[in-house]
């Protein structure tokens, strides 16, 4: 099972926290990180949410009680302390572009490392962009290598010329703010907010 196989910072502890805050509902969910790289659910919480309309936060102080229940409950199912959670995001704020970013390869030896990749994914991250939004995810849809499309992993290839097409998804930093908030009330950090 490869389920996690490109996800940033997984895992910390070997568990994995996500948190959904919904406007009829709150919902924590726990998991362990198997050594195949599955997700074992050990712990659920939910509770009803009265702080949100329509997907957007109303009341910060009833939404982070809401989430405080929905966390007491899934750390008794799963006997973990819970301090941070992936956060999902969702509503009608959210837009995605597409955009391209280009770098030249940095080594000696033309070989495309790490750096480079997140140089590129870096340069396709600047775009015009309203004050009021903030970038959420930078998804690359392909490489480029000196002109040779379809590339999903260009780490280790040789070239002098990286480019990515992306897909870069934004909310409103407004919405994004009051969620981190919330979740800041309720006492957890935000590993990552996630669309």
């Amino acid at each position: 099972c490869s389920l996690l196989g490109g996800a940033r910072g997984l895992p910390r502890n070997n568990m994995v926290v996500g948190l959904d805050i919904g406007t009829t509902k709150v919902v924590v969910v726990v998991a362990e990180v198997t050594s195949e790289g599955c997700l074992d659910i050990i712990g659920l919480g939910e509770t009803s949410s009265g702080g949100l309309r329509k997907g957007i936060i109303i009341d910060i102080e009833n939404t982070a009680r809401a989430i405080e229940k929905a966390v007491e409950q899934a750390e008794r199912m799963s006997g973990t302390k819970i301090n941070s959670a992936y956060v999902g995001l969702t509503g009608p704020h959210i837009e995605s572009i597409n955009n391209k970013g280009v770098v030249a390869v940095t080594s000696a030896d033309g070989e495309i490392g790490p750096d480079d990749v997140q140089r590129v994914l870096q340069a396709a991250r600047v775009i015009p962009l309203a004050a009021e939004r903030r970038v959420i995810h930078v998804l690359p849809r392909q490489y480029i290598v000196d002109g040779y499309d379809g590339i999903m992993d260009p780490i280790g290839m040789s070239g002098s010329r990286l480019e990515v097409e992306t897909q870069i998804v934004t909310a409103a930093g407004a919405v994004v703010q009051n969620i981190l908030k919330s979740v800041h009330r309720a006492n957890l950090e935000v590993d990552e907010l996630v669309v």
